[in-house]
């Protein structure tokens, strides 16, 4: 049978352990909740899509522990130090990836979700995998800040008709579960714009969707 509901928890290493899986899993940030997987691997982003119901053409944000950036990011000096700058504040930056993102680069930028919240931070430290940063939605709706809003949105296995699979065909037939895996609980979050994504070149900071910072604020931070 269907599963009703997503579990909730307040156990990371058990939200790490699904994505290691390739499951999908809800955590707070410091503006709403968001969908993370694994965004190294295939199916786990084509899963994420099909949850969301996210055109192919959008790609996803990232967020990463900063001891492997290097590995997964192609960042400038300037950029390493306006992040620096920048810890635990509502930004995305856009950065150029290395080969292992590349498939998630538009303009070959990808957008780089600053941690700004403790429960991402432990994510990333426990996982060692760039986990995408994924507003917890339907897409065009209204972010979800709340479990039970993450609850109601997406309430159990897929119907096979939302399923691009073909091996095995469908929730149906999977030997996997195609839920949202859980929930990891940070209660009601308060009422916040979502980030700001910004570029940053030649010394130059620009916002590309104007969110909780300002230009200014940006400014004084390079």
């Amino acid at each position: 049978m269907p599963k009703q509901h997503s579990t909730i928890t307040k156990d990371t290493s058990i939200a790490a352990k699904f994505l290691a899986e390739g499951r999908i899993i809800a955590f707070p940030t410091g503006t709403f909740y968001g969908l993370a997987v694994n965004a190294l691997e295939g199916y786990a982003l084509q899963r994420l899509r099909n949850l969301k119901g996210r055109p192919d053409e959008k790609t996803f944000t990232v967020f990463l522990a900063d001891k492997i950036w290097k590995e997964h990011l192609d960042l400038t000096e300037a950029e390493k130090q306006f992040l620096a700058n920048t810890t635990n504040k509502p930004l995305t930056l856009l950065v150029k990836p290395r080969p292992s993102l590349q498939h998630l680069a538009s303009n070959n930028l990808i957008g780089l979700r600053v941690i700004d919240h403790p429960i991402m931070q432990e994510l990333a430290q426990k996982t060692s995998l760039p986990l995408t940063a994924t507003s917890a939605n339907k897409t065009g709706a209204t972010p979800c800040s709340s479990p039970q809003c993450i609850q109601t949105t997406f309430p159990g296995l897929l119907p096979d008709d939302q399923i691009n699979e073909t091996d095995p065909k469908g929730a149906s037939g999977a030997t996997y579960d195609l839920s949202l895996a859980t929930i990891i609980d940070d209660g009601q979050l308060l009422p916040s714009k979502p980030t700001t994504i910004a570029r940053l070149s030649n010394s130059v900071i620009k916002i590309i969707r104007p969110g909780s910072l300002s230009l200014d604020e940006l400014k004084a931070n390079l």
